[in-house]
């Protein structure tokens, strides 16, 4: 198996990046591509013992920025790190496509070079969320704006697919983001593609959920519209950030709690394991025909590591294979209703 990864991406980039493609190539034993400048790619690896391990470097002269416009970056960057990942993958040299660098440049890049999967009318962005006893997944957050009620659909059978090979859940269950957990809450879009959920093969949906509840373990898997999906991870972000902002100035504000602060400092280090989605490797861009992990652009090395380990773990289940069976079981689900009808 060989991994190409966008060396050149992400807020720590190269250094974090190529540290954790040492880390993910002594563990799992896969080939990792390091694509991107060459001399600084091999600057970066000559820090470490490489000795036995498959990181070939492949070169590429140009940096896609998260600052640039993704569709224009793309088309005009014809060299850049993203680009020639995606080719290789779309060549048949590497499995799967793995960067920390611009969300919509990978977005973009994947489409254009590696191309949808058969059936797939828009890809999605899936991403774990914290929940009471673990996480849950949420898709779409960020790939499409604008959705119809079929690529609702499709999402909750590829999140359906993703959480049973990649989380380990024998049955996911399924609900649609909704402003009222009531049955007929929600816009047209909801109430249309709760339609379409209720017939769909292979999934177990379950209706609505609020905001506030998918914390409650209510649902394995999330569907919604990339622009609300994306809303709500950013604002959950930035409530995460505000609160661990609050908790340091109150445990450091006067000699007591700062006693109290080192007596729960066990508590809190379980706390930030237990929100951290670092493990789960970033969002995994699902419906293409083959695989595309991003990674959160402040991603460390051991992020870098998980971001691999998943796009290793998702090509040995298929999760492609799997999921063009699941779109295929719905367009022939469809296809004996329409018959029926006639």
């Amino acid at each position: 198996m060989n991994i190409a990864l966008d060396v050149m991406g992400g807020d720590n980039a190269p250094h974090e990046v190529v540290a954790g493609a040492v880390l993910a190539a002594r563990e799992y034993g896969v080939a990792i591509s390091l694509v991107g400048k060459p001399d600084v790619i091999a600057h970066e690896l000559g820090k470490y013992d490489v000795r036995g391990l498959k990181l070939p470097i492949v070169p590429a002269s140009e940096v896609i920025e998260m600052e640039d416009k993704p569709a224009n970056a793309v088309r005009a960057k014809k060299d850049s790190s993203m680009v020639v990942a995606c080719q290789l993958v779309k060549a048949g040299k590497a499995d799967a496509f793995v960067t920390a660098g611009n969300t919509g440049g990978a977005l973009t890049a994947g489409i254009l070079h590696i191309g949808r999967m058969k059936g797939i009318q828009r890809p999605a962005l899936i991403t774990p969320f914290p929940t009471n006893t673990g996480f849950c997944l949420i898709l779409d957050v960020g790939a499409n704006v604008d959705v119809r009620p079929e690529h609702l659909q499709q999402f909750a059978v590829m999140g359906s697919v993703y959480c049973k090979r990649i989380m380990g859940v024998p049955s996911p269950t399924v609900r649609i983001l909704s402003n009222g957990e009531e049955q007929g809450k929600g816009s047209q879009l909801v109430l249309d593609a709760t339609t379409l959920l209720e017939r769909t093969p292979g999934i177990t949906f379950l209706g609505n959920i609020e905001g506030r509840d998918i914390v409650n373990d209510l649902a394995d898997v999330v569907v919604t519209d990339g622009f609300t999906g994306n809303v709500l991870i950013k604002t959950a972000e930035g409530v995460g950030k505000l609160i661990r902002t609050i908790l340091v100035e109150e445990i450091t504000a006067s000699p007591i709690s700062r006693m109290g602060g080192l007596l729960a400092k066990s508590a809190l280090r379980r706390l930030a394991r237990r929100i951290d989605d670092s493990e789960f490797g970033g969002a995994v861009l699902l419906g293409l025909s083959n695989l595309v992990v991003v990674a959160h652009g402040r991603s460390n090395a051991n992020a870098v590591r998980h971001a691999i380990r998943v796009a290793k773990q998702a090509s040995d289940f298929q999760i492609v294979n799997e999921i063009q069976a699941g779109v295929h079981e719905i367009g022939a689900s469809a296809a004996e209703r329409q018959s029926q009808i006639a």
